[in-house]
């Protein structure tokens, strides 16, 4: 029992510090919209392909804090039936609706998989590291590796939840 705290413990405390790390793209992102704003209204001289830049800002901050957002429990919920419920209760509601979570992905993690490798390799060639097509020629595959990774993050955490929440539904104790 020691050992699954101790690793309950590690996805939380990795997914705890990603999503706190990445929370700081916003700020990133916040930054660069001010300043294309000014040059672009200011001075008229709007810098080609930033929108680029935002959506994979945005695209990694999404991705790779969507792990931090289950620990916090901020994923929405149906909360109508969820709040009338004991914590036993919610949590047999979390491992009626968990095969839905693991399905869905299950589902991302191929997909993202296939994204990712579609950016750095192609068959019969090699390499092909992918770069957008905007006049900044942004390097594409972190973004589209970030997808991959976030989803396991994710799904670890998922797992973990799943853990805790049969502990809870079958011992009516949590696991701490």
């Amino acid at each position: 029992m020691k050992f699954l705290k101790l690793l309950l413990s590690v996805v939380d405390a990795i997914n705890d510090y990603t999503g706190k790390f990445y929370s700081f793209l916003v700020v990133a992102l916040f930054l660069t919209m001010i300043v294309e704003v000014i040059l672009r209204y200011g001075f008229n001289r709007p810098i080609m392909g930033i929108m680029d830049v935002h959506q994979m800002f945005f695209g990694a901050y999404y991705m790779m804090g969507a792990a931090y957002v289950l620990i916090v429990g901020g994923h929405v919920k149906v909360d109508v039936l969820y709040v009338l419920l004991s914590p036993r209760g919610r949590a047999i509601l979390d491992l009626v609706t968990a095969p839905f979570f693991f399905f869905f992905m299950a589902a991302l993690l191929y997909s993202t998989w296939i994204f990712g490798m579609q950016a750095t390799w192609i068959e019969g060639v090699g390499w092909n590291l992918e770069v957008d097509q905007s006049h900044l020629r942004l390097p594409v595959y972190p973004m589209k590796w970030s997808m991959f990774i976030g989803t396991i993050l994710l799904m670890l955490q998922g797992l973990a939840k799943f853990v805790r929440d049969l502990k809870l539904s079958v011992t009516g104790r949590e696991l701490t």
